[in-house]
């Protein structure tokens, strides 16, 4: 087994060492029949709409690239974290196990985990077959907070009760997604990612790419994949031609079929009108409000959206707690523009377009670049309280920000004023979800951009992004009143506002 993966390590070294961006092919809204208005007007409604950080933004048409957003500081290179879009990816490596041979949608998963399983098998527990965890159907009640407190999560998983019948009731859990990663590597004797990176990343030309892993090193499945907003753009592509790739049949046409299909209510109650998040869930797939659509969907706003009667995919990542906002802008605003043939060329608004989306940028800091007071705090330890971010110390210098947390993990960013500056990890970025070795599986150092400026005479704001990942976190010193505030960027996170003293 352990010659297999580095023969398919080695195999795929071209591909991770390459860049992965503008691989797909570029054209403009209005020769692929879209009003290059109707574009702008969703860019500017993503980008206008409150609470909200918008990442990356691509729009395909008839499988051309036309249009894409990425305000700084993220760039269309950078990495994101998914969340539960993570799940589509578990789907299609289902998919192709299944086209390999080795398993069916029939199968009962506890006949995977003969080691795994309590002594005693409920008959729910023995009928719970390979598709009821794809449709989140399994019976077993979600539990969120196991993954926090277990090393072993299959085990456990296990011996939790059944009280549903399994097929029949829907409920959202991302462990029905980590058993479906867990079965695939059983099957194959690959991590899901290597998996896919042989079967399907290999062929679509993914080159980056990494995934969470369990305590045990099972990919997470139902969230922790980090890849590209191209290769979102290219999985909503593979999903629009029913898993077939430049003329390849990568993933049986039925199977994507099926997956992006109702095949389940998805547990929200209707509605008139109807909302996105009521149309129904296929395999590891939502259905949306637009006829015959569907998407990946991901926590905080993840969204790969198919649309295939206009032949049409976009991408969205970002940070928003309701995101189907951002659906909204999509359904409101893009799809009016909407045409059946090539449109007359659009120079002024195609101006316009590549204008809005080469000087996009997320808000900085406003103020100026020194104070007077800066003294007080330049190159000083700055000591704080405790903190729910383990935050220990701060150091401003002229142009860095030296951070020191309880763990023993010291960070030095550079920061802008009025403009970006980049700075690589040594440690990791903030995170919400709290599983035990979570960020377990990412093997390279993460990239955090920032920018300050002085407010007012004695506080400094500085705000960092997480380029290639998802969070930032704005620190606030204030030296009239001797504290701190700091703040991550999750939708509804409370600041936090701490006393420091000066060393």
């Amino acid at each position: 087994m352990m010659r297999h993966r580095i023969f398919i390590l080695l195999a795929l070294l071209p591909l991770l060492l390459a860049a992965q961006v503008g691989d797909l092919p570029r054209s403009t809204p209005a020769q692929e029949g879209v009003s290059t208005q109707a574009v702008i007007d969703m860019m500017d409604s993503l980008m206008a709409l409150p609470e909200c950080d918008i990442h990356h933004v691509m729009v395909m048409r008839h499988g051309k690239v036309i249009a894409e957003l990425h305000p700084a500081p993220f760039r269309a290179q950078d990495s994101h974290t998914l969340y539960s879009a993570s799940k589509t990816f578990t789907s299609l490596a289902v998919g192709l196990a299944i086209d390999d041979n080795l398993l069916r949608l029939t199968d009962r998963v506890m006949t995977f985990f003969p080691d795994k399983r309590s002594d005693r098998v409920s008959d729910n527990m023995a009928a719970m077959t390979v598709r009821d965890l794809l449709m989140m159907a399994s019976g077993v009640a979600p539990d969120w907070t196991m993954r926090n407190n277990s090393t072993d999560w299959v085990r456990d998983w296990f011996a939790k009760p059944v009280d549903a019948v399994p097929g029949t009731l829907f409920q959202y859990d991302s462990m029905c997604t980590f058993m479906l990663s867990a079965i695939v590597q059983r099957v194959t004797g690959f991590t899901m990612l290597e998996y896919l990176q042989k079967k399907l990343f290999g062929p679509m030309n993914i080159s980056v790419a990494d995934w969470e892993t369990s305590p045990d090193g099972i990919n997470t499945g139902g969230w922790g994949l980090r890849v590209q907003a191209e290769t979102m753009a290219k999985l909503g592509l593979l999903l629009l031609n029913k898993g077939n790739w430049n003329g390849q049949q990568l993933v049986s046409a039925d199977y994507v079929e099926q997956a992006c299909s109702r095949l389940i209510d998805g547990g929200a109650k209707e509605t008139v009108p109807p909302t996105d998040g009521n149309q129904g869930y296929g395999y590891q797939v939502w259905q949306s409000k637009w006829p015959g659509s569907f998407r990946a969907d991901g926590a905080m706003g993840q969204y790969t959206v198919v649309v295939p009667q206009e032949d049409l995919v976009v991408v969205i990542l970002g940070m928003k707690l309701f995101g189907h906002e951002e659906l909204a802008c999509i359904w409101n605003q893009l799809m009016p523009g909407m045409k059946e043939a090539p449109l007359a060329p659009e120079k002024k608004l195609q101006q316009r377009l590549e204008k809005l989306c080469a000087t996009a940028m997320l808000p900085m800091p406003r103020g100026k670049r020194s104070s007077n007071k800066a003294k007080g705090i330049m190159g000083h330890v700055l000591n704080l309280s405790n903190n729910r971010y383990g935050l220990s110390q701060v150091t401003v210098d002229d142009g860095s920000l030296r951070l020191a947390y309880n763990d023993g993990v010291e960070e030095t960013l550079a920061m802008g004023y009025r403009e970006w500056r980049y700075s690589m990890l040594n440690g990791y970025p903030y995170y919400s979800i709290h599983a035990i070795n979570r960020m377990q599986g990412f093997k390279h150092g993460f990239e955090a951009a920032a920018a300050c400026a002085w407010t007012s005479g004695t506080t400094l704001e500085v705000r960092v992004h997480y380029v290639d990942w998802i969070s930032g976190m704005t620190l606030v010193i204030d030296l009239a009143q001797q504290q701190v505030t700091l703040r991550d960027t999750y939708p509804n996170t409370k600041p936090e506002t701490v006393q420091f003293t000066i060393r």
